[in-house]
């Protein structure tokens, strides 16, 4: 099913035909503007909407990224959208979806554009050790486990530097100033879906490993000495270093301290130090 909104910037039976959807795509909603397309879908997923949805747009007025952060999405340059999974999975491995999605929107990218895409932890994909990619995934629980998780993608297409905020110009890249080639938006968003729909919904729990291992290949800063700053929410906001010496079961940061003991982060904010 796909749902066409006034003046579509996209036809989505246009995208769907190509798309040819397994799961992902086969309930397709595109908006020329929306506040925040995880919003949109968290209220769809709350009111039993079909593991797969797409919610698509060309603008948000309030997209978020991780920690409550603004996501700044310009229209007609990214690709804003979310989508919805109901995986058979334990609650405590949720963390490793993020990752996953990473790595699949890292693999997709490089070969469609033929650039070199590295992750950082966790839930960026860079490209010359800058932004290109945020993902931001919610998850609603209930106490029989996980009824849904809603993964956000923004992707900078076609941003020159002046798109970006003043704030954000010597962090975030764009695949225009990477390669210096205007890109199509929705070849690349048929061919992101076709590589998601491949490789997060039938038998995940699974594939994990496989797309982890993928992650950590993709992670330079895996194996160096990393500064790890928890999330706000942590009651401890003293930032510590260590070596990033792996990815825990439930996509945790594993970081060895000098005097060789394990300390593992859920969420938080990795530098290198200079």
């Amino acid at each position: 099913m796909s749902h066409r909104t006034e003046k579509s910037f996209w036809d989505p039976d246009e995208i769907q035909a190509v798309l040819r959807p397994r799961v992902l795509g086969r309930n397709l909603i595109v908006f020329n503007r929306v506040s925040s397309t995880n919003e949109f879908l968290k209220r769809l997923a709350r009111r039993g909407a079909a593991e797969g949805t797409v919610i698509v747009a060309d603008e948000q007025s309030a997209g978020r990224g991780r920690l409550g952060r603004r996501w700044h999405s310009v229209p007609a340059k990214g690709l804003w959208f979310s989508f919805l999974l109901r995986p058979q999975l334990q609650t405590e491995k949720i963390g490793l979806i993020s990752l996953a999605i990473a790595a699949v929107i890292a693999d997709t990218l490089a070969q469609a554009c033929n650039l070199e895409c590295a992750v950082k932890w966790p839930n960026d994909v860079l490209i010359s050790g800058k932004k290109v990619c945020g993902i931001l995934c919610e998850t609603q629980i209930s106490p029989t486990g996980i009824e849904g998780i809603i993964a956000g993608v923004g992707v900078n297409v076609n941003h020159r530097y002046d798109d970006f905020p003043s704030e954000w110009r010597g962090q975030a890249a764009s695949l225009l100033l990477a390669s210096g080639n205007m890109w199509d938006r929705q070849t690349l968003f048929v061919k992101l879906m076709k590589a998601l729909d491949q490789n997060l919904f039938e038998d995940l729990p699974d594939k994990l490993p496989a797309l982890v291992e993928k992650w950590c290949n993709r992670c330079p800063a895996l194996g160096q000495n990393v500064a790890v700053t928890p999330a706000p929410h942590h009651p401890n906001q003293e930032t510590t270093t260590g070596v990033f010496a792996g990815i825990g079961e439930g996509g945790e940061l594993i970081l060895r301290m000098p005097a060789g003991d394990l300390r593992f982060f859920a969420a938080g904010e990795i530098t290198l130090p200079k």
